[in-house]
Parts: C-alpha cells; structure tokens; sequence
C-alpha cells in the first residue's frame, strides 16, 4: 500500500507533469489562435490564447492563389519523408551492425571514422560545390534527403541496441548456417523493432521540418516542399507588407503579416503533431533501451 508521503509525492509529480504539459501546449495554441484572428486585432490588442475577431480570412489568403503549389508541396514534403525516412533507416542500421558485430576486425576504424564526422566537417561551400557540381544533386528528388540519410548520433543509438541483443541467438544463427545478410534482415531488424520506430520518427521529423536542402539544391517550384514553400511565401508577404511594396497599381494592399505567420506554423506543425501521439510510446522505449544498454 501507498503511504500518505508517496501519494503526497506522486500528486505532486503529476501537478509538476500537468504544468510542463501547459507549458509545452501553450505555443501551439496561441499559433493557433493566432491564425485565427484578424490581423488588425492582433495588431491592436496583441496575442491571446482565445481568437481575437474570429475569421478564416488568413487561410483564405494562402489558399487563394496558392492552393494548388500548397497541395503539391505538402505532397512533395510527403515523398520525401517517406523515401528519405526508409532510405536513412536502412543506411543508419546496416552501419550500426557493421560495427556491433564482434568478430569485425575494423569495427573500431569505421565507429570512429563515423564519430570524426560530429566534430569535424569540410564547411558549407566545399559541400555545395560536391553536391552540386560532383554529384549533380541540384533539383533532384533525391537530393532532398540523400545528404542526410546517415545520422551518427541515431546510428550509435541503434548499435548500443543491436549490442543489447544477447549474442547467444546470433550464434545459433550461424551454427545453422546463416550469413551475416540473412542475421542482419531475420534476426536484427525484427528484434530491433523498438529501435527502428525511434529512429525512424528522428529522421521523418528531420526531413519534414528541413528547409536547408530546398534552399541550398532546388530552385524548380515542382520540387519544393511544404516548409521551403512556406518560407518563401513568408519573405513575400514581408515584401509587400513593407512600406515600399504596400501600394501595387494604385490599390493598397494589406497582407496578413502577423496572422500568416502563425497559420503557416499550424501549416507544418499539424501532420506532425497528429503523427506523434501514435509513436510516443515506442520513442521513448527506444530511447531508454539504445542509451543504457550497450
């Protein structure tokens, strides 16, 4: 049974749970009120966590004349995650058992070769040149996700995980007469399953958040994704927002500067945050499992 001093202890957890929780929810709602509300109000009055002027005006001004880019770039957002998270997944796991296989002499040579990379690395310029010029990967669909399909923080965490697996079933395996290919695919990844969701949800965040490859490799609107878009249509509604752009043909135009800023957040964020409630249980075993044990 419970003492007095636990329960006092663990009410005292969940109301500390429960303000972190307000805290953490708290930006969120107010970008969302915020997209809801007339940009005048805003501009009067302020922020609030209930709508000010209640309207739909914002998404009608970004789905006005931009539905049809918003749908493709949502959907090429898609693609990618989709591609890149498989590709990365697949790229993070078979090093991360390269150098979780005991008897591989130059395990040693490839975990550092990957742990040099965290701390050093050829500068921005030498890496556009290479991806551009060397690779070819400017406005390509693969060059939205193939300079990150390896991520050395996710593949040590899922080494410590294959490493967690007793290597006893392992070696029944190769008694049997399995190669590593068939331990890799049968044994591994259907026992790493934990690990595999938890990485897989770092990497489809990083690809769906990133607007540093659109901005660096693409200029071909075909190829641009939902957070690109959306940066390029915030520095247009800052442009005529301005005072030199805020007269065009003789009609005054008034963008909903503040209030697109807020909609264009609930744009990105929201597939994301519907996502997330799903996989939070295998996130955060997996990460207890691949930092601990190893």
């Amino acid at each position: 049974m419970q003492t007095t001093e636990n329960k006092g202890l663990l009410i005292f957890f969940y109301i500390c749970i429960a303000i972190f929780s307000v805290i953490c929810l708290a930006p969120f709602i107010l970008a969302v009120s915020g997209s809801l509300s007339t940009e005048s109000r805003i501009a009067a009055e302020g922020y609030s966590f209930w709508p000010r002027g209640f309207t739909f005006e914002t998404y009608e001004f970004l789905f006005g004349s931009k539905a049809q880019q918003i749908l493709r770039a949502y959907s090429m957002s898609v693609i990618v995650t989709v591609l890149g998270t498989v590709s990365a997944v697949l790229v993070t796991t078979a090093y991360a058992y390269v150098i979780s296989v005991k008897s591989f002499r130059l395990k040693n040579f490839f975990a550092f070769f990957a742990y040099f990379t965290m701390l050093f690395s050829g500068g921005t310029l030498p890496w556009y040149l290479l991806s551009t010029k060397y690779y070819h990967l400017g406005d390509t669909l693969i060059g939205l996700f193939i300079p990150y399909v390896l991520s050395v923080f996710l593949m040590f965490l899922m080494a410590n995980y294959f490493r967690s697996i007793p290597h006893e079933i392992v070696e029944s395996a190769q008694i049997d007469g399995a190669g590593h290919l068939r331990i890799f695919f049968s044994i591994m990844i259907p026992l790493g399953r934990v690990g595999l969701v938890t990485i897989s949800l770092f990497y489809a965040l990083q690809f769906w958040n990133d607007f540093y490859l659109p901005l660096m490799l693409v200029s071909d609107q075909d190829l641009y994704t939902i957070q690109y878009l959306m940066y390029n249509m915030m520095a247009n509604i800052q442009f005529l927002a301005s005072g030199n752009a805020a007269q065009v043909g003789g009609a005054i135009i008034a963008p909903p500067l503040e209030t697109a800023k807020m909609a264009m957040t609930c744009l990105t964020v929201l597939p994301i945050a519907i996502l997330y409630p799903f996989l939070q249980r295998f996130f955060v075993k997996g990460i207890i499992v691949g930092s601990v044990k190893g």
